[in-house]
């Protein structure tokens, strides 16, 4: 099946929203769809709200500020060497050895966690997956390669609802009405 709704986790629980669309056809995402997205999340993330788009690649954010971190993060958030940009809700338990490991421990009270999740990708790549303990999800574009890269933590504590359209589109979110809410998206869901 080329047309697929997948829902993953439990949206109840206190978090940020993250939302994005990587359109496969090359289109350009729309602003009015990242923010109908961001819209359904506020409940999610009633401290801020925030986009990113370049051609078709969008991604959003609700911020929960839950952590001191977090103010100073803003999301999505772009490395500025690479032009990689990262989505995400997360909460790492292992924040401190990450910063040593990326001789970051000096930026330790203004590095959030999305950004430690980036530069772990930008170190190890997919294989930062291994060094990652926490709940998270989290969607990170790569320029350089043209690919999106997500993933959730490994217990699934946090949800990650997604579209998939082949050759068409691929739609998430942390809530599955923040996918269902573009019109392009069938409002169809598969638990499997």
């Amino acid at each position: 099946d080329n047309h697929r709704a997948v829902s993953c986790g439990n949206s109840s629980r206190l978090m940020s929203g993250i939302c994005g669309q990587f359109n496969l056809d090359r289109a350009p995402v729309a602003e009015a769809d990242l923010h109908a997205m961001t819209t359904m999340l506020e409940k999610h993330g009633p401290d801020a709200a925030r986009h990113w788009q370049s051609g078709p690649v969008g991604l959003g954010h609700t911020l929960l500020a839950t952590t001191p971190e977090l103010l100073y993060e803003q999301q999505p958030f772009m490395h500025r060497e690479t032009g990689c940009v990262i989505t995400a809700d997360v909460r790492l338990d292992n924040r401190d050895e990450l910063l040593e490991s990326l001789n970051m421990a000096a930026r330790r009270e203004m590095t959030g966690d999305a950004e430690l999740i980036l530069c772990a990708y930008l170190a190890w790549g997919e294989r930062c997956l291994d060094r990652l303990l926490g709940d998270f999800a989290f969607a990170l574009w790569d320029p350089r390669e043209q690919r999106l890269f997500c993933a959730r933590d490994h217990f699934g504590l946090r949800p990650f609802h997604y579209h998939f359209a082949a050759g068409q589109r691929f739609v998430f979110a942390s809530d599955a009405r923040a996918i269902l809410v573009l019109p392009q998206v069938p409002y169809q869901i598969r638990e499997g």
